[in-house]
């Protein structure tokens, strides 16, 4: 079955990497796709470059944006039967990304999945440590070709930088917004689950994503996503 994928993509001064990430796009070996491009008032040449392409362009407030009204927006104006959420600086690394995804959505227990980020290569020497150590450990265990079926939530899961969900879970389960600064994927990963779906982290759709982030605020990062772990667990649990 091939089903129609639409790209969702938050934009935000994006003039650096977007259009390197439309231009893989263009290069797919899948073609029933659309691409929603969310803009929150860029203020670069970022809205010059999204024009070059065939885009569905969608703009809110700045002052409206979080993460979980922009991904919202996004899904509201899609056509497809999967949402794949990419950001204005995910790169996919391979031409056979959105046909994966199509792929993996033929086994109809996958609700959602996501893959694996390397640097991009003006990311800092610290990303790229990061990234790159935990997808050199999938190919040296010879897991990069394997997927795993997810039940639990964790850290890092449905991460929305590369990941992808069927659309009428989405529409069941918006981004909530109490979560819109970090978490909401998460959230909605817990929610595909509890509704008998499973999660699966497919290595093979990999993505070039940082932000040339310098080292202590990488390593605020790292911390910060321990904290916004903690806010969604307790979300969940109604505290």
């Amino acid at each position: 079955m091939d089903n129609k994928i639409s790209v969702v993509i938050r934009t935000y001064n994006e003039e650096k990497h977007i259009g390197e990430v439309l231009e893989s796009l263009q290069k797919q070996t899948y073609k029933n796709y659309e691409i929603v491009i969310v803009d929150s008032g860029s203020t670069d040449g970022t809205v010059e470059i999204l024009k070059k392409f065939d885009t569905k362009l969608v703009f809110i407030e700045k002052k409206e944006f979080n993460y979980s009204y922009a991904s919202n927006v996004g899904v509201k104006n899609s056509m497809g039967d999967i949402v794949c959420f990419l950001s204005g600086h995910s790169v996919p690394v391979n031409d056979d990304y959105l046909l994966n995804i199509n792929n993996i959505f033929q086994d109809e227990k996958i609700g959602g999945c996501y893959g694996d980020v390397i640097a991009l290569p003006d990311g800092s020497i610290y990303e790229k440590t990061y990234n790159y150590l935990g997808y050199l450990k999938n190919r040296v265990k010879g897991m990069d070709n394997q997927v795993k079926y997810e039940t639990t939530i964790h850290p890092g899961i449905f991460s929305c930088s590369n990941a992808a969900a069927r659309k009428n879970l989405l529409v069941k389960h918006p981004f909530q917004v109490e979560l819109g600064n970090g978490g909401e994927d998460v959230e909605v990963a817990y929610r595909i689950i509890q509704d008998g779906y499973v999660i699966a982290k497919v290595p093979r759709l990999l993505v070039k994503h940082s932000h040339g982030q310098n080292l202590l605020a990488f390593m605020k990062q790292l911390k910060s996503w321990r904290i916004m772990y903690r806010e969604v667990l307790s979300f969940i649990n109604g505290d």
